[in-house]
């Protein structure tokens, strides 16, 4: 989280002479869900989506809007491979993990001005896994959607 604060707060300086600027913080579904044993890393992300709130609030007045990238479990070239062979994909509503692409593109939105109206949101980018996937005791039950 210091990370994201110091950086913010180093550009901020920059945006509010030239009157705008975006900025595009990076969190976990770990700052919404904790996870066991990862005190530490989900305060320091579930920090990122309040820093990125806070700012919305305090610097929207400059022309600074402040948004929240919050990825799912996105395999790169530098994930170790053991983490690779687990079936994370069966409890990803959306049935498989995502792609690095999919993480760019939405900065690019929320850098680009399509996105000048948001402000102070965490945008989840993981397949539904905040919405209801990720079952903690490893089973994920169907159930039947009736409309």
């Amino acid at each position: 989280m210091s990370s994201a604060l110091y950086c913010s707060r180093a550009i901020a300086k920059h945006m509010v002479e030239r009157g705008s600027g975006k900025i595009i913080n990076l969190s976990s579904g770990f700052g919404y869900r904790g996870g066991r044993d990862n005190y530490m890393y989900c305060v320091g992300k579930g920090g990122i989506v309040q820093l990125t709130r806070t700012l919305a609030t305090s610097l929207s007045r400059y022309g600074i809007t402040s948004t929240c990238i919050v990825p799912g479990f996105i395999p790169t070239e530098g994930t170790d491979e053991s983490r690779l062979t687990l079936p994370r994909g069966e409890f990803i509503p959306i049935g498989r993990v995502g792609h690095p692409h999919e993480i760019g593109a939405v900065a690019v939105f929320l850098a680009s001005s399509a996105s000048d109206y948001m402000n102070g949101e965490a945008f989840a980018i993981d397949g539904g896994g905040l919405a209801g996937g990720y079952a903690p005791t490893g089973h994920a039950p169907e159930i039947p959607l009736t409309i």
